[in-house]
């Protein structure tokens, strides 16, 4: 009898052990979530200011006509409508429509005729007249919010 109830003391114990274990882990794995996410929020932001360096520029002397230059990229009305273009279009994010915006698509190597050691699995769009940028996937801020535009991560 006494056996029996210090196994069963043994396997309460043994739960109760196995139990903080996996409520350590959780714990863990969400920090690191929340860093992971953070960071990269930071790396994505820190790319994107980097693309509107460069195509202000190149904005700036597109505008002065200097050495014949040209913008950079695929004009977005050119561009096939994709459902991540749609995606943007739908949120009211990017108006095709709209005189006040000059939207292009820039991939891997756009970015690379840019002089941007920047890689991506899809591409940026960058609206040339109102010198921003533009994630089409979006990244999730610090509030639980996803942010495409650049202008709105300031």
């Amino acid at each position: 009898m006494k056996k029996q109830k210090s196994l069963v003391v043994t396997y309460i114990k043994i739960f109760i052990v196995i139990a903080i274990i996996a409520v350590g882990i959780y714990i863990a794995i969400k920090f690191f979530n929340k860093e992971y996410s953070s960071e990269e929020y930071e790396t994505i932001k820190t790319d994107m200011l980097l693309i509107q360096g460069q195509t202000e520029v190149l904005s700036q002397k597109v505008e002065i006509e200097d050495d014949d230059a040209e913008y950079i990229g695929t004009k977005l009305k050119d561009k096939e409508i994709d459902e991540n273009i749609q995606n943007l279009i739908d949120k009211k994010i990017v108006d095709l429509d709209s005189d006040d915006s000059n939207y292009y698509c820039l991939d891997n190597s756009n970015l690379e005729e840019l002089g941007l050691n920047i890689k991506t699995d899809n591409y940026f769009i960058v609206d040339y007249k109102k010198n921003d940028v533009i994630y089409i996937e979006g990244v999730e801020n610090s509030e639980g919010n996803t942010v495409y535009k650049l202008s709105d991560m300031k």
